[in-house]
């Protein structure tokens, strides 16, 4: 665990590669092909499909759905009661946690948020009764996610650290809008990239298509935070946001590069406060509370 006064004690072995950003995650595509359309056009498409099997198959034909529900509900049950392994438990770190800067050499400081740290959000929307399938959103889909694949791939000459894909659940029924999070060491890192090939290609077919596409929303926002003005706590978490970023660091002893995550304990010290993971605190400053956060 993270001493007052200690170096930070990060909690995720470094690997010789650099894992992918949490952007490739395996289910993207399934969460926006099910946002594609509304429960009740997915009840019918399950109606026809199940009215078809009847036809062919007569009273038979209820069996597989029954024996999938069945099988379904079990396996939900053997999960909460411990009968066999919870996979949503997969990867949970079950601890406070904070993310934090590891140095050139892999090492973590006793400062907390002692660097600083680009946000940057982009996104998109369409707003079109075709949805995915309205005109140029397959283009638009794809130019988001060459661009994640570049950023990923050239991250060291652009300082990108990592990204995460959001889907907003609360503005309407279907067909919501996708949110990217980014995160980038320097401002000056993300403008090189804006302004590379990598990112000009999307830049100029959008500003020549964009008013015969007038049902596709794009945005960005981006935020420059300065070392001691961020903070980041996770309690039995998974790796997420910031959490999920990537550092690459020199390892000395094997005198070859290693790339890190910047989880670290914040079970004790001065990341057990708000204040304190801002390093404008002792860490000690909720101790009056009953619950302390």
């Amino acid at each position: 665990m993270s001493v007052p006064g200690k170096p930070f004690v990060g909690l995720v072995a470094p690997s010789d590669k650099r894992p992918r950003s949490a952007f490739f995650g395996k289910f993207g595509s399934l969460s926006l092909i099910r946002d594609n359309f509304t429960l009740t056009t997915w009840l019918c498409f399950g109606a026809v499909i199940q009215s078809g099997l009847f036809l062919v198959l007569g009273r038979p034909a209820v069996l597989p759905a029954l024996a999938f529900l069945a099988y379904r509900s079990l396996r939900a049950y053997a999960m909460s009661v411990g009968w066999i392994h919870n996979v949503y438990m997969d990867d949970i770190i079950l601890k406070k946690t904070s993310a934090q800067f590891p140095n050139a050499e892999g090492e973590f400081s006793s400062k907390p948020a002692d660097d600083e740290i680009v946000v940057f959000l982009i996104g998109t929307r369409v707003n079109h009764p075709m949805g995915l399938f309205a005109p140029g959103f397959a283009a638009v889909g794809d130019m988001f996610g060459q661009m994640a694949k570049d950023c990923d791939n050239h991250a060291e000459e652009f300082g990108f650290l990592g990204m995460t894909s959001w889907l907003n659940n609360g503005t309407r029924e279907t067909n919501n809008e996708v949110l990217q999070v980014a995160y980038f060491r320097t401002p000056e890192g993300l403008h090189e990239f804006a302004h590379s090939k990598y990112h000009t290609n999307a830049w100029d077919w959008w500003n020549t298509n964009y008013k015969t596409h007038p049902h596709i929303s794009i945005y960005h926002e981006t935020y420059h935070i300065p070392k001691g003005h961020w903070e980041t706590i996770y309690i039995n978490s998974h790796r997420s946001h910031l959490g999920s970023a990537t550092f690459k660091a020199y390892n000395s002893e094997k005198g070859e590069d290693m790339y890190m995550s910047g989880v670290v304990d914040a079970s004790k010290g001065l990341l057990r406060t708000s204040q304190g993971r801002m390093s404008r605190g002792k860490g000690d400053e909720n101790e009056h509370f009953k619950d302390k956060y």
